[in-house]
């Protein structure tokens, strides 16, 4: 007896429409895609689902809002994926007062601004009230009233560098030291004066080595609480001028 016959066109028929179907399967499955990437694309970039509603400012307490907002310089209904959340950050750091500004979006709708306020290291009376100085020398803000607690400076208000060495000076007395000063005087850079409420002078010379100055002032006004002069401009051979 003869085998059985095999339809071989039939199988080549079948083949070729699997292969059709399974192309047909793919390009529908890649078409699903692009339309689901395409609706995701619309809404995170141009849909008012995730545009901007609202800004949420912290951590300030001298800087307003207002000034903090406008320098953020974006506008209400902007999509969120297209806040430029960096250059808001730059925008907000430049403004006078601040610090540091980091910037988060939040979906769907908030942008948060996080504030670093420049803090005060001192002090100087200007016309109008009084300028606040930062420990980089900055001058950053202008009240009536010099505020509590701080130390006062006669410098020059406009002197970047000097104002500079005056923070830094300022910085490293010790705490004991600072509660007593009345005024830093400052004519220039190498010729800084701390003047106390009692009545003794500091000769701190140029802001080089403040550290060790600001030790070696404190042990000898400990040592020597009659001493109405220190100077400690060299502070490798430090002199006292103390009341018999």
């Amino acid at each position: 007896m003869s085998g059985p016959l095999i339809d071989l066109n039939g199988r080549v028929r079948d083949r070729a429409r699997e292969a059709r179907q399974r192309r047909v399967r793919l390009l529908a499955r890649l078409i699903a895609v692009l339309t689901v990437v395409g609706v995701l694309g619309y809404v995170a970039t141009a849909s008012p689902l995730f545009s901007v509603k609202k800004v949420v400012v912290t951590g300030n307490k001298v800087v307003s809002e207002d000034a903090i907002t406008k320098a953020a310089a974006f506008l209400p209904g902007q999509p969120l994926a297209q806040v430029d959340a960096a250059g808001i950050s730059k925008r907000v750091g430049a403004v006078p007062g601040v610090g540091r500004a980091d910037v988060t979006l939040v979906l769907p709708d908030t942008v948060t601004i996080k504030v670093t306020e420049r803090a005060v290291a001192f002090v100087v009376a200007v016309e109008g009230g009084f300028a606040w100085i930062d420990g980089t020398g900055m001058r950053f803000n202008l009240t009536t009233e010099a505020p509590a607690g701080v130390p006062r400076a006669e410098a020059d208000a406009d002197d970047k560098e000097l104002l500079a060495d005056v923070a830094t000076v300022v910085g490293a007395l010790p705490a004991r030291m600072t509660a007593k000063v009345d005024h830093v005087a400052a004519p220039t850079r190498d010729s800084i004066v701390i003047v106390s409420t009692d009545g003794a002078l500091i000769n701190w010379g140029s802001g080089d080595a403040s550290a060790l100055k600001g030790q070696i002032a404190d042990g000898l006004l400990q040592a020597q609480p009659t001493c109405k002069k220190v100077d400690v401009s060299s502070p490798s051979h430090p002199t006292t001028h103390c009341n018999s």
